[in-house]
């Protein structure tokens, strides 16, 4: 009978090297991939909770705002757009008896810095965010029965795209505006409020929401 050659059995080092390589390949590509995935997840997550977050202060604000007196309006902005406000004092109306608005006591919304986490561009309480405050509503403003309570933490000290440069950065035609903006535009006030969650790495996300409401007469 004819005899057949030996076939050769096993692998040859090289293919063990070879192989063992591309194996690594794509291990590797597979884990990049499953931790690009995790992060995009992640940065989704937290982007949702600072969108929700932003929107709930944003109804907050416009609520009390819906009620402001145009005449009672502390500091007065111009009523041009050209400059906006992170704190203002108003007016609220109560109620209207025979065609005349009755006013009840000063109220005022602000951002103001944390206290710990002064603006001073360093994380002081180490939650991953830099120089944060928050959005307060203060009644009966200037009364023995004044009393101030938080609406919306994780404030930036400027809004979102905006830099303490002089310059219109994120091309809202306002300069260096706080995370808490309100505009006048004639009767109407446009509110603008952002809000920064920290997120995976040291890295954070900020959200802002927009909307206007009418001033009273």
């Amino acid at each position: 009978m004819p005899r057949h050659p030996n076939r050769r059995s096993g692998f040859t080092l090289l293919e063990v090297v070879i192989s063992s390589a591309l194996l690594g390949v794509v291990l590797g590509a597979s884990m990049m991939i499953t931790l690009s995935g995790k992060r995009a997840f992640a940065e989704g997550t937290t982007r949702a909770r600072a969108e929700a977050k932003a929107r709930r202060a944003l109804e907050r604000v416009v609520a009390e705002l819906g009620s402001a007196g145009i005449d009672a309006l502390t500091p007065a902005i111009a009523a041009d757009g050209s400059v906006s406000t992170a704190t203002l004092t108003f007016d609220p109306i109560q109620s209207v008896q025979g065609g005349v608005a009755i006013w009840g006591t000063s109220t005022r919304i602000a951002r103001v810095a944390s206290a710990e986490d002064p603006n001073d561009g360093v994380d002081n309480d180490s939650d991953g965010l830099v120089d944060e405050g928050s959005i307060t509503l203060t009644r009966n403003v200037g009364d023995a029965d004044e009393f101030t309570y938080v609406l919306c933490s994780n404030v930036p000290e400027l809004l979102e795209g905006e830099n303490a440069n002089g310059a219109d950065d994120n091309l809202n035609g306002l300069v260096d505006e706080a995370g808490l903006s309100i505009q006048r535009i004639g009767s109407m006030l446009t509110v603008r409020i952002s809000v920064e969650e920290p997120g995976e790495g040291g890295t954070s996300v900020t959200a802002t929401a927009t909307t206007s409401v009418s001033l009273r007469n």
